[in-house]
């Protein structure tokens, strides 16, 4: 008896062929649980919203270069979850529970001497980063960072605008965003995350 090709696989076959009813279904599929899921872990129904939109966006933009046997959810998963990151990242939110981002992987945290050393190496390369910035951009994210300055305070403090204190803050936790979303490993980034955002 032939198989048949699986619903996901058929879909993304069609979406290829640049039907868009098969994207419409697959947001009818899973768009529920991703909102729920990312949902979850920011508390912000507008943001998760809006961040489903996007990963459906960029699933049909990206749609040519994508692979699959059988189903979309890793796929989709994956991009909910960089979507949570990067809800943090953007605006420098707290994390309160960051193990809850990635909660399949928490077999693969390193243990907590492992951890304190790649704590370590992480601080060091963090302040790297830090210190490669623009001068002006630099000095607007270490007060806001480490002194944990408002941007008023900062701004009266540097002589600046608030809003340029704004832009400088955006464009270091942009630059640093892109250097977190080349880290490929999972244990890494939640590191990261605890290390420099759940204070």
């Amino acid at each position: 008896m032939e198989s048949k090709e699986p619903l996901d696989t058929s879909m993304l076959s069609q979406m290829q062929a640049n039907n868009q009813k098969a994207l419409l279904f697959l947001m009818k599929k899973y768009d529920q649980m991703l909102f729920r899921y990312i949902n979850a872990r920011i508390n912000s129904p507008e943001n998760a919203q809006e961040a489903v939109q996007d990963i459906f966006i960029t699933l049909w933009n990206n749609r040519y270069g994508i692979n699959i046997t059988d189903t979309l959810s890793p796929y989709l998963y994956k991009a909910a979850k960089n979507k949570v990151v990067d809800y943090y990242l953007a605006a420098n939110r707290e994390i309160v529970n960051y193990e809850a981002l990635l909660p399949e992987y928490d077999a693969e945290v390193a243990p907590a001497a492992d951890e304190s050393i790649m704590a370590t190496e992480l601080q060091d390369w963090f302040s790297n980063e830090v210190e490669k910035m623009p001068e002006s951009i630099k000095n607007v994210f270490t007060l806001s960072r480490h002194e944990q300055l408002p941007v008023k305070d900062i701004a009266a403090r540097l002589s600046l605008s608030e809003q340029t204190v704004k832009n400088n803050l955006t464009i270091a936790l942009k630059r640093l965003q892109m250097r977190f979303n080349r880290m490929e490993s999972i244990s890494l980034l939640l590191v990261v995350l605890k290390t420099f955002f759940s204070r």
